[in-house]
C-alpha cells in the first residue's frame, strides 16, 4: 500500500510539473563598471566606402578616449569576463544583454571599478527601488522584480526593451559609456534564458552621439599625450562640438563588426538611444523592411530611449544600417549587417 501511495504521489508530482507554468526564476548577473580605452574606429578606415577616416576636426582629440562601460563577469570574484562570441562582438561598448520573463527577479551584483561614483538601474521598470551611488571600489547587489506591468502589452510583440544605465548624473554617465539593454519577455513565451521563443535572432543597436566634453574622464583625456597630442585645453570655442562622436554601438564610420542573419529568420532589432541633446535618430535599413508598432517601413523614428522592430530578411547581401538624420549620417553614424541564404 505504501509503495502504491508513493507511486501515486510521484505521478501526481509529474502531472503538476507538466501542467503548471514554469516557476519564476531569479537571474543573477555579475556586472562591473570598468574603465577602458575605447577606440571608435579601430579599423582606422571607413570599410563601407573603402576610404581613410575623415580628417580630424580642428579641435577634435582623436578617435580613442578613456571611458567606462558595463561588462559581465562569471562570478562574484570579478576575475573572469564572460566570453563574448565572435557573432556578438558588434555589441561594442553597449552593456551586456539582460533577459527576463515577466515574474522573474533580476539580481545584479554590481562592482564599481572606476574612479567615479556610478550605479546600475533600469529606466521604466516599475517595482525597482531607488538606486544609489556605488563608491569607487565598492560592490552592491540590486534586485529588479519584473512585474506584469513591466511586460509586453496587448499591442506589443512577445518582448520589449528597457534601458539600464547609471543615474548618478545621467548625462555624464551616458557620455562615459554606461548603458545597456534589458529585454523583458511576456510570461509563458520565453526560453529558459528569458529570450522570446518566437524570435530566432536578436540584434541590439545603440544609436548614440557620444559627447566627450561631458565624459567624466575629460580631464584625464586632456592630460594624456597619447589621447591629446595637440595639447588642447578643452576651453577652445569649437571643442565641444568637435568632440561629438556619432556612433552605433560605440563605432563610427562603418567600424562596427557586421552582425549576420539568415533569409527567413525571425529577427528582432532592439534599438537604444542615449538622451544627450544631440540625440534623436532615424534608424534605417537598406535591402529589407521592418515592422514596428504596426507599421512596415525601412526606417523607425527613435525619439525615445528605446524601440523594437521585427524583420524577416528575404534579400541576401551586405546592407547598410544608418541613421538618416542628415547631420548624424554625414558624421559617420553608419554600420553594416549581412543576410545569408
Amino acid at each position: 500500500m505504501k509503495a502504491a501511495a508513493a507511486l501515486g504521489i510521484a505521478c501526481l508530482a509529474l502531472l503538476v510539473a507538466f501542467c503548471e507554468p514554469a516557476a519564476a526564476r531569479v537571474r543573477i548577473h555579475y556586472i562591473a563598471a570598468d574603465e577602458v580605452m575605447w577606440n571608435y574606429a579601430p579599423l582606422r578606415m571607413n570599410p563601407i566606402a573603402g576610404t581613410p577616416l575623415p580628417p580630424l576636426l580642428p579641435t577634435q582629440l582623436g578617435w580613442t578616449f578613456q571611458k567606462a562601460i558595463y561588462r559581465e563577469y562569471t562570478d562574484a570574484t570579478f576575475a573572469h569576463l564572460v566570453p563574448v562570441a565572435p557573432s556578438e562582438r558588434y555589441h561594442g561598448m553597449t552593456g551586456p544583454t539582460i533577459h527576463a520573463e515577466v515574474g522573474d527577479t533580476v539580481v545584479i551584483v554590481f562592482r564599481n571599478r572606476t574612479r567615479f561614483p556610478f550605479d546600475i538601474a533600469p529606466s521604466g521598470v516599475r517595482s525597482t527601488p531607488n538606486p544609489s551611488a556605488v563608491l569607487p571600489g565598492a560592490t552592491r547587489t540590486f534586485r529588479w522584480p519584473i512585474s506584469d506591468a513591466d511586460g509586453p502589452g496587448v499591442n506589443d510583440g512577445s518582448s520589449l526593451l528597457y534601458v539600464y544605465e547609471s543615474d548618478v548624473n545621467q548625462r555624464t554617465s551616458e557620455s562615459a559609456g554606461l548603458i545597456g539593454p534589458l529585454i523583458v519577455t511576456r510570461r509563458g513565451q520565453a526560453r529558459a534564458d528569458g529570450s522570446p521563443a518566437d524570435v530566432d535572432r536578436e540584434i541590439v543597436a545603440l544609436f548614440s552621439v557620444q559627447d566627450e566634453f561631458q565624459n567624466p574622464f575629460l580631464s584625464l583625456n586632456l592630460a594624456s599625450a597619447a589621447i591629446n597630442p595637440r595639447h588642447f585645453s578643452g576651453r577652445e570655442k569649437t571643442f565641444e562640438n568637435d568632440n561629438y562622436i556619432h556612433t552605433i554601438n560605440g563605432f563610427a564610420w562603418g567600424n562596427m563588426p557586421t552582425p549576420t542573419m539568415r533569409v527567413g529568420e525571425r529577427v528582432r532589432w532592439y534599438l537604444l538611444s542615449t538622451m544627450t541633446p544631440a540625440d534623436g535618430h532615424a534608424p534605417t535599413w537598406s535591402g529589407q523592411t521592418v515592422l514596428s508598432q504596426g507599421n512596415r517601413s525601412d526606417v523607425v523614428a527613435l525619439v525615445t530611449p528605446h524601440a523594437v522592430a521585427d524583420m524577416v530578411p528575404d534579400n541576401p547581401g551586405v546592407w547598410l544600417l544608418v541613421c538618416t538624420l542628415n547631420i548624424h549620417l554625414l558624421n559617420g553614424m553608419e554600420a553594416r549587417y549581412k543576410v545569408v541564404k
